[in-house]
């Protein structure tokens, strides 16, 4: 029987883009503005999932047949997965939140009998001469896919019953958000979760076909990327910038005319807030968290800050974040510049360079030294 060279067709060959997409958001995540650590289990998720739907593209190609050695691990990352989203929502109530250890040991336990089996078998093609080993039966039923249904739907009541337990005894604006914000993620999340279920359900049936698993991929495809789409957001959706329809409730804030006395009134009681508080240290304050502290809708907030300082929210948090930074290279010479960005509440000692530059017109160290030659 001749066998058929591997061979990419429209549909793979799409698939693969996809999976350059994949690994090019979990670059833009590792190397975005906000917090790396935060968005960690997120990065690893969506790079994981890269790996997977790469490991997929090549066997549709015929190429993991003729090449056994391009396998990346697809069942070991799969039981990653909810521990990943159970670390990243945990965190985001709580930068203290730390997943326990064996939350982790089913999918680090599979990589490492995927791993020795790998090897020892030359890519999985021996694998009859293994069966008799103790090991063996632990790899295989690792390898499970109810196994990794199971995992799925424990962490996805884990990570229910998290934000249960989070909620707010008296509801915010940014409580409200908040929850709406971790619901969708766990929606997304339930949506990657079906269609791997539905796959082992539909394959039994004859009219599977490979555009069903096209499709199922594509599904799956759209819940994770989908994830790490609204993470790497997430600042902007918090400020009202982006899905404030989706995410903020419902207002008429835009519709009522406020007398610029009121609107005076509105900014200076703002301002007070800010100037006592100093909100803006907080390196990952939101519009919402703003408008429950000070007391306005988050709507209503926005817009007088649009139109009293005639900036948008990231810029007008960061005008106060550039004054500290100021005061403390004047006033404190053991200020340390390569810390100072994230003292005064900056995420990324990039961003921060370009906004005090494009401010005074030279680099922190620059300033620095002016200051100390006067």
């Amino acid at each position: 029987m001749q066998s058929v060279d591997p061979s990419f067709d429209s549909w793979t060959s799409l698939f693969l883009i996809v999976c350059a997409f994949g690994f090019f958001l979990s670059f833009v995540l590792l190397t975005g503005n906000e917090s790396r650590k935060r968005n960690l289990p997120i990065i690893l998720l969506v790079l994981g999932f890269s790996f997977i739907l790469l490991e997929y593209v090549f066997y549709w190609t015929g190429h993991s047949a003729a090449h056994p050695y391009l396998y990346f691990f697809s069942h070991s990352w799969y039981l990653a997965f909810g521990p990943l989203l159970y670390s990243y929502i945990g965190k985001f109530y709580d930068n203290k939140f730390a997943v326990k250890w064996y939350h982790f040991s089913p999918a680090v336990v599979s990589f490492i009998l995927n791993a020795i089996y790998f090897v020892k078998s030359d890519g999985f093609i021996a694998m009859t001469d293994f069966q008799d080993d103790t090991l063996y039966y632990f790899f295989w039923n690792l390898r499970s896919p109810w196994l990794t249904v199971l995992s799925f739907l424990v962490y996805l009541f884990f990570n229910k019953d998290l934000i249960r337990f989070n909620n707010a005894e008296v509801a915010t604006e940014y409580s409200d958000m908040r929850k709406k914000w971790t619901n969708t993620l766990l929606w997304l999340f339930s949506i990657f979760a079906f269609a791997y279920l539905s796959f082992y359900v539909l394959v039994r049936f004859p009219f599977f076909n490979p555009a069903w698993d096209y499709a199922i991929s594509f599904s799956m495809t759209l819940g994770i990327y989908a994830i790490g789409y609204f993470v790497y957001k997430e600042p902007a959706i918090f400020n009202g910038a982006l899905f404030s329809g989706l995410f903020l409730k419902e207002t008429n804030g835009n519709g009522i005319h406020f007398s610029e006395k009121t609107k005076d009134e509105f900014y200076g009681t703002l301002l007070q807030h800010i100037e006592a508080k100093k909100p803006y240290l907080d390196n990952n304050l939101r519009l919402v968290q703003l408008a429950d502290d000070v007391g306005f809708s988050s709507h209503v907030l926005s817009r007088i800050i649009n139109e009293q300082s005639q900036k948008n929210f990231n810029q007008f948090i960061n005008e106060f974040r550039l004054r500290e930074a100021e005061r403390l290279l004047r006033e404190d010479s053991d200020t340390s510049i390569k810390s100072i960005y994230y003292d005064v509440g900056f995420n990324n000692k990039a961003t921060f360079y370009k906004a005090f530059k494009s401010k005074y017109n030279c680099t922190p160290s620059e300033f620095k030294k002016q200051e100390q030659d006067v």
